[in-house]
């Protein structure tokens, strides 16, 4: 029975690393796109198209789970509120990370958003009131170490644009703090769903207000467009899936595949080995991001004989 368990979990592991997998490869794939497509239309048009052809693959997930005839049903003010405003915030992340990768080489701006541990802890201090220990402090330290070595404020390789990156760090933070609030009789489908509908209403509102020119120079800008969609949508579900399957510590430290396949693709694409600028400051920031990942990890560990005195107890 207890290897039967074993196996079982050993296959929900596997199962969740490679979905998690495939989706750091689908993130890094739709903004290789972005940036091939990027110097011809404005970051408001490419976020209006990503964020609208991204209902494509949760519309198959809502069919595939039948979830479809329950998406209207027990919704709150303070639900919609939540959603709206993690909307929003999806939306200044697509803005951000594309000013970012259309004008600073591409690995070192999505290497620069796994800054993004550090800002949910900060943002878990504030709005949870969670105790950070040593551990977390210094790994906060240690990452930030490691963002500056990256950006180099002070030499000729800064490029302002890399602070892009960082500020969607910090909007992928607030969205984690976001779920923290939502109650749990909410389903994945559901948060997915509305979260989607206001980024698309949100980013629809800029472009008119901003631009209003919906023209696409070719088809095929227009197919890359959908793509960018398609590959985005997916991503989210996968990594929404594959968090479902295990636990966070178990499984966080596999989005750091995104740093060498993000540093493949912008060599196979656009000619780019940053190396002299992300290192030594990546391996500080994949360091950190480990420390908090460890922590938690111990922090989730069951103590010793909580069994034994729980049934005494009883």
């Amino acid at each position: 029975m207890k290897i039967a368990k074993e196996k079982a979990d050993f296959k929900k592991t596997i199962l969740a690393i490679v979905t998690m997998l495939l989706g750091v490869v689908c993130v890094d794939l739709y903004l290789v796109v972005i940036r091939l497509i990027g110097s011809d239309y404005s970051v408001l048009k490419l976020a209006v198209f990503r964020n609208f052809f991204a209902i494509i693959p949760l519309l198959v997930l809502l069919l595939i789970s039948k979830e479809y005839s329950t998406l209207f049903k027990n919704i709150n003010k303070k639900f919609l509120s939540l959603c709206c405003f993690r909307g929003l915030c999806f939306l200044a992340m697509n803005i951000f990370i594309f000013i970012s990768v259309i004008n600073v080489e591409f690995a070192t701006a999505m290497t620069l958003t796994f800054s993004s541990p550090f800002f949910i802890v900060i943002l878990s201090i504030i709005f949870l009131q969670d105790k950070v220990g040593i551990y977390r402090w210094s790994a906060i330290i240690i990452g930030f170490i490691g963002v500056v070595l990256i950006l180099r404020p002070t030499s000729e390789i800064f490029n302002f644009f890399s602070i892009f990156s960082i500020l969607t760090a910090f909007a992928w933070g607030v969205t984690v703090m976001i779920l923290k609030f939502i109650p749990p009789n909410f389903s994945t489908s559901k948060i997915q769903f509305y979260t989607l509908i206001f980024n698309v209403i949100g980013a629809l509102m800029l472009f008119i207000i901003l631009s209003n020119d919906f023209t696409v120079n070719s088809m095929k800008d227009l197919m890359l467009m959908v793509l960018t969609g398609i590959l985005g949508g997916t991503a989210a579900i996968l990594f929404v899936y594959a968090y479902r399957l295990i636990s966070l510590s178990k499984l966080a430290s596999f989005e750091y595949f995104g740093i060498p396949s993000s540093f493949l693709l912008g060599w196979i694409f656009f000619n780019e080995a940053p190396w002299s600028q992300l290192f030594p400051g990546v391996l500080l920031i994949v360091f950190a991001g480990f420390i908090i990942i460890w922590r938690d990890a111990q922090k989730n560990k069951p103590i010793k004989g909580s069994k034994k005195i729980l049934l005494i107890k009883i």
